[in-house]
């Protein structure tokens, strides 16, 4: 026993309440008319009785309603696995695996069936919970002794699409037998797939009194093939040159030959067949996917013929468009930037723009707003009106890529941007040596695939002048010299990339690097407002919804049954969105791009290999140590944990003792009332 407010035990004083009505102020004499007190004799009254008590019975009960009344504020406490304990009851974690995996041949309903059956097993006061670990483990009732709830809580489970983690289960079991600090019975209802073992058998670790039982659904391992990946582009611009990669897999299977299909919006496109080795992979190639503009949904689908047709198809998403058009604007000097630019465009696997070139001098008039992208290719100072229109055309969502060198002026501003050129490092051959790239952030887009910057020299960098707070400038690379490469600055509603070299193979060796066309196509992907999507996701995946300037701007999810997946309150306020089953989420952004998420179960799920008999037995040894306890129940060197609270009981005491004590007090005063007396008297 404990109390959660000890420091209320102090109230104890307040007992001298009671002592000083009884005994102090119980024989203060009320002064009565008499004749006359001259034939009395004057003594000295002894003082023993007035240190006696009177009404006991009351004096007792008084004290004892003040000792309850300090006790209900300290809020007493009994450990309710001390209780348990007292019973006889047992404590019964009861794990149902509802993962994708549990969909083949019934074994779901009769991991149901054999969860219910021992949940009626239980004895009156046993109390128990329900976990599901198909995908992120779960709790699906509290620990509680309600067995309807329990029953009601385990017969609502669906077969899910997630994947089941071993290692899940076993931190909810640890974290259990911490918090409760009594020995658990953990009844795992599960088939047993050794995929969905840990890599590191410490994760299956149970804490010391836990007695895991394992009711498998699955005894023999269950041939199956299988999609077990595809590579398709998320972007389609000419459906002439698009390569679709379908991987196919079996897992115990025999040597055979499989049909495999290309679909785009339900209706075939073409078919193929595969020769797929005993317990091995074999791909196959699809190089044309029509598509209408627009979003699609994909698929490709396999005429497996096994157990588990679950499977045997894989969503993929994927949105035609046309290239869209981009502006380079460049020195009248200047005609090699352009060709190594489009070149870099032209190469891409799916050219997503197409490149119009102009000179300085002609450019003030031009269109801007019709440009996906402006590149501003070493122009040095512009004239006013077209760096006005550069300015408005940021600051209303538009981007623009400034690439500095030998036109720079240092001490003036860069077009746009406004931030200072500090100066200009030219590399002196004979005397030094050329920069190099330094540092990169590897979660910038433009460095997210080409990151092998060993082989690019530069011989000309322009040094920035950053502002003081450097708030709203994102330094994506340094060079050697401890230069920033890359700066990325936001201005309004766009944003202004400063590159502190040229793009002419004079002032570095860039355009002639493998690197350079990685570096161009996924600078423009990103600033042209395509993006990095990736279209396709696993079961549990997470995808962010908005940005920070996004912040309370509403984005609707629509799940593949046409349903709203979130409330109002959470479209304004969610920034991530956790894919809980497979199929096609439309997701409508609040920046008014709207995006297909095909969503696939993971395929470890297809693999239907057992756990060794000798892995389950480690497993299960690992929790067989006892659990030391305290002498107030509690585990040996830890926090006391479930606690039940006596406070009802002491308030119904606390009510009983003041009506017994009005009622006794009520008897004794009339007993003091000088008129009973008389007539007790007479």
């Amino acid at each position: 026993m404990g109390f959660l407010a000890p420091w209320f035990l102090a109230g104890i004083a307040a007992l001298g309440i009671p002592i000083y009505v009884h005994l102090l102020r119980q024989y203060k004499s009320k002064p009565l008319p008499f004749s006359s007190l001259m034939f009395f004799e004057q003594r000295i009254q002894s003082s023993v009785k007035h240190r006696k008590l009177k009404y006991l019975l009351l004096f007792a009960l008084r004290c004892l309603f003040v000792a309850l009344l300090v006790l209900a504020f300290a809020r007493p406490f009994v450990h309710s696995d001390a209780v348990a304990k007292a019973t006889g009851a047992k404590t019964v974690i009861l794990a149902l695996d509802n993962s994708f995996s549990m969909r083949q041949g019934g074994r779901f309903a009769k991991a149901k069936e054999a969860a219910l059956t021992e949940l009626a097993k239980l004895g009156t006061g046993d109390r128990a919970q329900a976990v599901t670990f198909g995908g992120n483990a779960r709790l699906l009732t509290g620990m509680t002794t309600d067995k309807a709830e329990l029953r009601g809580a385990l017969q609502a489970v669906e077969p899910g699409d997630g994947a089941s983690s071993y290692a899940d289960l076993s931190r909810i079991l640890r974290s259990t037998v911490q918090s409760l600090h009594t020995p658990i019975e953990a009844r795992v209802f599960t088939d047993l797939q050794k995929s969905s073992m840990p890599a590191s058998f410490a994760d299956l670790k149970l804490e010391d009194g836990t007695k895991l039982e394992i009711f498998p659904v699955a005894k023999d391992m269950v041939p199956n093939w299988t999609i077990e990946s595809v590579d398709a582009p998320s972007r389609v611009f000419d459906t002439r040159k698009v390569r679709t990669l379908a991987t196919i897999a079996g897992f115990n299977t025999e040597e055979a030959t499989k049909k495999v299909s290309l679909l785009t919006g339900g209706k075939v496109l073409e078919t193929k067949t595969v020769k797929i080795p005993a317990n091995g992979r074999a791909t196959v190639e699809f190089l044309a996917l029509e598509a209408p503009y627009g979003l699609s949904r994909g698929e490709i689908r396999l005429d497996a013929g096994d157990a588990f047709p679950e499977d045997d198809h894989w969503y993929f998403a994927v949105e035609r468009a046309d290239p869209k058009p981009a502006l380079l604007i460049h020195s009248d000097s200047d005609a090699s930037s352009t060709v190594y630019i489009r070149t870099a465009l032209d190469a891409s696997n799916e050219p997503a723009f197409t490149l119009d070139p102009i000179a300085t001098s002609q450019a003030a008039n031009t269109n801007l707003g019709k440009y996906s992208f402006v590149i501003l290719s070493d122009t040095g100072p512009l004239a006013e009106k077209l760096e006005n229109n550069l300015r408005d055309y940021v600051q209303k969502g538009g981007s623009i890529l400034v690439a500095l060198g030998k036109n720079s002026v240092p001490g003036r501003k860069i077009p746009v941007a406004g931030l200072q050129v500090a100066g200009v490092h030219f590399v002196a051959p004979d005397k030094e040596r050329s920069l190099t790239v330094a540092s990169v952030d590897a979660s910038y887009p433009s460095f997210a695939r080409g990151t092998n910057w060993d082989g690019v020299e530069f011989f000309l960098a322009a040094r920035v002048l950053l502002p003081e707070n450097g708030r709203d400038v994102r330094i994506a690379a340094r060079l050697s010299d401890g230069t920033p490469l890359l700066l990325d600055q936001n201005l309004g509603e766009g944003h202004v990339l400063i590159f502190a070299s040229a793009f002419d193979n004079i002032a570095n060796n860039l355009p002639l690097q493998p690197v350079w066309i990685p570096f161009i196509e996924q600078t423009t992907h990103e600033i042209g407002g395509i993006g990095a999507s990736r279209g396709v996701y696993k079961v549990g995946a997470y995808v962010e919804l908005r940005s920070a300037r996004e912040k309370g701007v509403p984005v609707e999810v629509i799940g593949p049954d046409g349903k709203r997946a979130l409330t109002l309150s959470e479209s304004a306020k969610a920034n991530i969105f956790q894919f809980p089953a497979q199929g096609f989420w439309d997701i409508k952004r609040a920046n008014g791009h709207e995006e297909l998420a095909a969503v696939n179960p993971d395929r470890k799920e297809s693999d239907f290999a057992l756990i060794p008999e000798e892995t389950l037995t480690l497993w299960k040894n690992t929790g067989l140590a006892p659990v030391t306890s305290t002498k107030d129940g509690g585990a040996a060197g830890k926090d006391t944990g479930e606690k039940s609270e006596l406070w009802w009981y002491v308030l119904v005491a606390l009510l009983l003792l003041a009506l017994a004590e009005s009622v006794l007090g009520n008897r004794h005063l009339g007993t003091d009332d000088p008129q009973v007396v008389k007539k007790e008297a007479a």
